[in-house]
């Protein structure tokens, strides 16, 4: 029955899921609130803001500030990414790495239960896991609309949400995989957080240097783009590109896990 490991995946990370979800949802109540009071300095602000800001955390407003536009500069430009990206990374990372840190994998493989059955399980659990704490966010801003004077397209926070599951699962994935193939679960550690910071340095000196505006296509972010979608809608392409990049490295993490010795 395809749900065992997942299940115990799920309960072993409840704490962490109850905490970050939590975190999420007053993040979103305080920047609901907080738009009101604050919008017409921020109109200020991006009139002397320096290409370097735009360049950190996505494309300003030109003419207006708009809820959209502000949930895009202080909460899906550069805040929820990264927060997401710090979970996606441990998640990927433990995923199967506690297990062999713990002993607990052998008990597991043991039994009547595949590897690629562990791999599968796992990653729907990361999924899950990301899904709902992406998802209160969701939840604090839908909330936040109606307690706030906060007029905000609901379906395009929605489809930047979305942006963020599938950025956060990427990452973790990519975690999982270099953890499944070498066994290390500090390597996998560091290959996970050293994508999310060079994805977003490349990001940056893509928007700052014209020569090598390149380089915004190997970045993580450029494809997230969470400021964007907000006003404009879900990026259809950007999404299967990152869902693509998902498949191919859980693949590795199963080609990695099956042929790995991992003492049993």
């Amino acid at each position: 029955m395809l749900n065992y490991i997942f299940s115990i995946h799920i309960i072993s990370r409840w704490k962490t899921i109850v905490v970050w979800s939590a975190s999420m949802f007053l993040l979103a109540l305080m920047f609901s609130g907080l738009y009101d009071s604050f919008k017409g300095e921020i109109s200020d602000m991006i009139d002397n803001a320096p290409k370097l800001m735009e360049a950190m955390i996505g494309p300003l407003p030109k003419d207006t500030v708009t809820p959209e536009s502000w949930l895009g500069i202080e909460l899906y430009g550069l805040l929820f990414p990264i927060l997401l990206g710090v979970i996606a990374v441990s998640a990927g990372a433990s995923a199967i790495g506690a297990e062999e840190e713990s002993g607990t994998i052998e008990l597991i493989l043991a039994s009547p239960i595949s590897r690629g059955r562990v791999v599968l399980e796992k990653s729907l659990g990361i999924m899950i896991q990301l899904a709902i704490v992406s998802g209160f966010l969701w939840v604090g801003i839908a909330i936040g609309s109606i307690l706030f004077p906060f007029d905000v397209s609901l379906s395009n926070v929605l489809a930047a949400t979305a942006m963020g599951w599938i950025f956060g699962t990427t990452v973790a994935y990519i975690s999982m995989s270099a953890q499944a193939l070498k066994g290390r679960k500090g390597l996998a550690l560091g290959v996970g957080s050293g994508v999310v910071g060079l994805s977003y340095v490349m990001m940056v000196m893509s928007e700052l240097l014209d020569g090598l505006n390149s380089l915004k296509y190997i970045s993580l972010f450029n494809y997230y783009d969470g400021p964007s979608v907000l006003i404009n809608g879900l990026n259809e392409t950007s999404f299967a590109v990152m869902l693509v990049l998902s498949g191919l490295f859980l693949l590795v993490s199963l080609y990695g896990f099956y042929n790995r010795d991992v003492g049993i």
